[in-house]
């Protein structure tokens, strides 16, 4: 087989198992159990409409509310902590918005903290966690975001050194196939030196094969 034909072929096949991997991952992470006792919700940020949540945004706060809620009735007393910046169209920062969802759904104002730096998911995480091990040193926490992010977002809070699981606010598909294939291409970026040392191992495979 022509070196010009095998090689798009086995990148095409290698494409089509990282996505088929990435939806294997989000099902387990979507299926693993989050226990209770966590000392902070962190919900992480995402688009705005205006100065309120867009719907994504409105699941995730909705879910920690939800969350939030058990964590009291089986005695613990969880902070809330909203993380997200002001991105380049959004009139104020995504945690001063979610600060506002939750007040205004009856959660103390000293209950929650805001982090407003973070621009992405990977600062979203960073961040929060350095400010969780100030105030609390040896905490736990539950990270909240949607469905087709818990991947990423897994990956991102480990990176941070944040100790806890991941809950997703609603299904894998909530927001549309576009959402999830962008989240897979996403963590596939996320993770340049492994994937990037896999291209070039099927390229040279694909050309040696070809010319052979």
């Amino acid at each position: 087989m022509h070196a010009l034909f095998l090689v798009p072929v086995l990148l095409v096949g290698y494409v089509l198992l990282w996505l088929l991997g990435f939806l294997g991952c989000a099902l387990v992470q979507r299926r693993r159990p989050v226990p209770a006792g966590s000392d902070y919700l962190v919900v992480l940020g995402a688009a705005l409409d205006g100065c309120e949540p867009a719907p994504p945004l409105a699941a995730r706060l909705d879910a920690a509310l939800e969350r939030f809620a058990a964590e009291q009735a089986a005695g613990h007393a969880p902070l809330l902590l909203v993380t997200g910046g002001k991105g380049p169209h959004e009139r104020c920062t995504e945690a001063a918005a979610m600060a506002r969802y939750l007040i205004a759904r009856g959660v103390p104002a000293e209950r929650i903290r805001r982090e407003e730096r973070a621009v992405n998911t990977v600062e979203n995480l960073r961040f929060s966690a350095a400010l969780m091990a100030a105030e609390h040193p040896g905490y736990r926490c539950t990270v909240v975001t949607s469905g087709f992010h818990s991947v990423r977002s897994a990956l991102a809070a480990h990176r941070a050194g944040a100790p806890g699981r991941v809950l997703g606010a609603d299904g894998l598909l909530a927001h549309g196939p576009y959402a999830l294939l962008r989240e897979a291409i996403g963590t596939a970026l996320a993770l340049p030196r492994a994937n990037g040392a896999a291209l070039l191992v099927l390229t040279g495979t694909g050309m040696v094969l070809g010319l052979a």
